[in-house]
């Protein structure tokens, strides 16, 4: 690898690390805590309102970080600090005066109407980490990847602190009758969504102290021309990202409407084993957190590194697919057997994140080009697919529908800006390449599959076996390539 996708894949690593590392132990909230203190329709209620909240945070960011990379490369950057702060300060207190407004109205929708307060919660929190995300990108332009590190995993452990504490440790006293009688008058055991959310609001206002510094001495000038043209460079990649996370999060906010029965309770089941896929997502936001920033400084490395880059993308995001895949009977003793039959999902969910990560890396083309406006009609065009899909599927064949609506709209995004690039902005990918390391990881999945070995020992050997084996490939490519090479230059 040259220096530059050395740095690349060294910073990815302390992203993915803290991301992962962070983001895992959030994920593990659902099969190690919340399936076992929340019912099935409340995991379900839980499935929707963090869906909604997906969104809102899409929107309320409205492709801020994306036009604070591209700006502060060219414009005074303390400005584009100071208007990009300013712009969100405005924003974020909009988002809080109308949570308080119409969260009565969204709690008939969300939630089968039983978590209003946990609603009012989750606009606090959505204000609060929009406007935290401009100094976190900030970080990420400076290169600081270890401070960025160790802030993300203290919110996530304050996150798990509280969540436990709320939810095990006060139910536990009062159980026992070990705290005082104010204390169990306050605290509402039949609303556990409510505790989650506060969990949430505690650790996102925590974060402010981290950035007190950095925001008290805020340098720069509020510059309306700036402000301009970031917000006509930002608005598309704000309709990118929010058709990005409807494709994503509509299956679980229309689940509960489109099964026939037992919405709610399905809408649980998809969430549990959804979460497992999201595994996926880990992956891919961690290469994202480096890839952008690393790309929009570096032009000069060239539409080789790009090529590359997406190579070893698409080699270890399917080797995270055969991981998952092949070992799901050790995920299911988290996530307890009575989850275990939404698994069928849990493949098209990975494949899904994954065609998304490809795309993402593909839209570097519109990004440098300044033609976001295009991501809008891929974003438009898979989100159509995916809502068609939903309504269609979902009433007919259940959880299964939302995965494949998922997969199917992400895929029309990847192919999409691949065939426009092509015109637009030109790179040399090995298409045979990824396309072997990508049907590989299918077939022994499928291989994996239908085997069906009834010993566990032998089972356990050929899921090692197939790991191997797919590294193997993967390096046997790699060293054919190189005695290519190395055969040309003597000739």
């Amino acid at each position: 690898m040259s220096s530059g996708i050395k740095r690349l894949a060294g910073e990815t690593v302390i992203y993915g690390l803290s991301t992962i590392i962070g983001r895992l132990l959030n994920w593990l909230l659902i099969p190690a805590l919340y399936v076992r203190t929340n019912t099935t329709e409340e995991i379900g209620a839980l499935g929707e309102i963090l869906a909604f909240a997906a969104i809102l945070l899409v929107i309320f960011t409205y492709g801020l970080e994306t036009g604070f990379f591209r700006f502060s490369k060219d414009e005074d950057k303390k400005d584009v600090y100071k208007t990009t702060m300013m712009m969100l300060t405005i924003s974020s207190s909009a988002l809080i005066l109308l949570t308080l407004i119409f969260a009565p109205n969204f709690s008939n929708f969300l939630g089968a109407g039983k978590h209003l307060s946990s609603l009012y919660l989750v606009g606090i929190i959505i204000a609060l980490d929009s406007f935290i995300s401009i100094p976190f990108a900030k970080l990420r332009l400076e290169n600081k990847a270890f401070k960025f590190a160790i802030i993300k995993i203290i919110n996530i452990s304050l996150i798990i602190l509280f969540n436990f504490t709320f939810l095990l440790i006060i139910p536990y006293f009062i159980k026992n009758n070990s705290l005082p009688q104010q204390i169990i008058e306050i605290y509402n055991s039949q609303d556990k969504l409510f505790y989650i959310f506060l969990s949430n609001l505690i650790a996102s206002a925590s974060m402010f102290l981290f950035f007190i510094k950095d925001l008290k001495n805020l340098s720069g000038t509020f510059n309306k021309n700036i402000a301009k043209r970031m917000l006509r460079y930002s608005l598309p990649v704000l309709l990118v990202g929010l058709t990005g996370m409807i494709i994503q999060n509509s299956d679980r906010l229309l689940m509960s409407k489109l099964v026939e029965s037992d919405g709610m309770m399905q809408t649980g089941l998809y969430t549990v084993n959804f979460k497992i896929g999201v595994l996926m997502s880990l992956y891919t936001q961690s290469f994202r957190f480096s890839f952008e920033p690393f790309f929009f400084k570096n032009r000069e490395k060239g539409k080789e590194a790009y090529s590359k880059a997406m190579e070893y993308f698409v080699f270890f995001g399917m080797f995270i697919f055969l991981c998952i895949t092949l070992f799901l009977d050790v995920l299911n003793m988290l996530i307890t057997n009575k989850y275990a039959e939404g698994n069928i999902i849990i493949p098209f969910v990975l494949i899904g994140f994954l065609f998304f990560g490809i795309y993402y890396n593909l839209s570097l083309w519109y990004k440098l080009t300044d033609k976001t406006i295009w991501g809008v009609y891929f974003g438009v065009a898979g989100m159509s697919i995916t809502l068609t899909l939903n309504f269609l599927l979902v009433p007919k064949i259940g959880i299964i529908g939302g995965a494949i609506a998922l997969a199917s709209g992400y895929f029309v995004m990847m192919v999409m800006s691949y065939l426009k690039g092509r015109k637009v902005y030109p790179v040399d990918y090995d298409l045979k390449k990824i396309g072997i390391y990508f049907f590989s990881a299918l077939i022994f999945y499928l291989t994996y599959r239908y085997a069906n070995f009834e010993i566990k020992v032998f089972d356990n050997i050929l899921r090692v076996c197939i790991l191997v084996f797919y590294v193997y490939i993967f390096f046997k490519i790699k060293k054919a390539k190189i005695t290519f090479y190395k055969n040309n230059s003597v000739n």
